[in-house]
């Protein structure tokens, strides 16, 4: 059974703990947008375990931001990639890596003198890597919640949320799928999906049901089509065909340009047993979504700490995880 909260399971203390480096960009005058994990559990509720900090950042400031985060707070700059973003080798034996932009920062604090809340890792990605314009006000949100210093740090909306995790899953902008980035992006969009959307998606005609037609109808013009197909049981599309679609309908919109790009890579070797893997295990959560979602019980919120549920409220997540591990 799936449990839906009213509130993050994070507590306020921890939600500031986590958002310090975001809190010391921002008074650096670096505009900041939570990202990943963080801003699934702090604005959308979603039960998931905090992993690496991820931050976006405006592309001209992004050395910037880390030097202001290295000098104040206790990390080190880890120059390559980090090892848990590189692809799995046996998808691809060079093992390029999800995000080749962006900047690593690990802490220096040791073990005993470190609090259970504090980041260990922190990456810092351009924001053109998602698409996403920081300075545009109307597709964030602050939370009111946090205390006073903290308003300037960024969440993204839920729009411009799918928006983005559309935009870099179907055209990444290093013009190579990874497979470890594309199975980690899926799960994101699926929590966002099941964790705001609490309802069964489709209506007994076939049409989404009135909350998810908002929610595609507030997406840019390019992954309403991809986004409704999602939603409908059985009828998901590959990922493949999902970059081909949204290239087709770039082509009537203002950012027509785009659709003229070279199409990504997809060089995995094992593609086909891999992705026939996913898909079955995808489809076996939706089973579980539509079960779930008729017999849910809306939990009041207690905080405990890294709550044991957890383990069983992350069942999206264990979609990917033998793939992403």
């Amino acid at each position: 059974m799936l449990h839906f909260y009213d509130q993050s399971t994070d507590s306020i203390e921890t939600q500031c703990l986590r958002l310090a480096p975001a809190l010391a960009i921002t008074r650096a005058n670096i505009p900041c947008l939570v990202w990943a994990e963080d801003a699934l559990s702090f604005v959308y509720f979603v039960p998931t375990s905090l992993f690496a900090l991820q931050l976006l950042v405006p592309d001209e400031d992004l050395e910037k931001a880390a030097l202001t985060i290295t000098s104040s707070l206790p990390y080190e700059r880890i120059y390559g990639a980090a090892p848990g973003w590189l692809e799995m080798r046996m998808v691809d034996p060079a093992q390029p890596s999800c995000f080749p932009n962006s900047i690593y920062l690990r802490t220096t604090k040791l073990p005993h003198l470190r609090h259970e809340d504090d980041p260990e890792e922190i990456y810092l990605h351009p924001q053109s890597f998602f698409s996403v314009d920081i300075r545009q006000h109307d597709r964030s949100v602050s939370l009111s919640t946090l205390p006073k210093e903290y308003a300037d740090i960024r969440f993204p909306t839920r729009a411009a949320f799918l928006d983005a995790l559309f935009d870099t899953l179907l055209d990444p902008p290093s013009g190579l799928r990874v497979l470890r980035l594309t199975l980690k992006l899926d799960v994101y969009i699926s929590y966002i999906a099941i964790y705001t959307l609490r309802k069964y998606p489709v209506l007994s005609d076939g049409e989404l049901e009135p909350e998810h037609a908002a929610v595609r109808d507030s997406l840019r013009e390019e992954h309403r089509r991809i986004f409704e197909a999602r939603m409908n049981p059985g009828g998901r599309l590959g990922w493949w065909a999902a970059v081909q679609l949204r290239r087709d309908l770039l082509k009537n919109t203002s950012r027509f340009a785009a659709a003229q790009r070279p199409l990504p890579l997809n060089t995995m070797r094992h593609m086909s047993i891999m992705e026939k893997t996913a898909s079955s295990k995808l489809e076996a959560s939706k089973s579980f979504h539509t079960s779930a979602v008729q017999s849910h019980r809306r939990v009041p919120f207690v905080h405990l700490k890294r709550p044991l549920s957890r383990g069983v409220e992350r069942g999206v997540q264990h979609i990917a995880r033998y793939f992403i591990r």
